[in-house]
């Protein structure tokens, strides 16, 4: 399976703003890829601001039926 990602760095003032879009086919998995997207971000701001990491347990599965409440109907 492949999961085309697309990074952009904008600069915003004294700031970067970092944007992922994942670019998907279909909404199949959204309810298992959306908790991940968010816990990696997690991650990423725990490992840049030295606090301890997340444990995806608190991401999956109670994120699960929020993610798949986004697929059009």
């Amino acid at each position: 399976v492949q999961w085309p990602v697309e990074v952009r760095l904008t600069e915003a003032g004294p700031a970067t703003v970092l944007v992922l879009a994942h670019s998907c086919r279909s909404t199949d998995g959204l309810g298992d890829i959306g908790p991940g997207w968010e816990y990696y971000l997690d991650m990423l701001i725990a490992s840049r601001d030295g606090t301890p990491l997340p444990s995806f347990d608190h991401y999956y599965p109670s994120q699960q039926e929020y993610y798949l409440s986004l697929r059009p109907q």
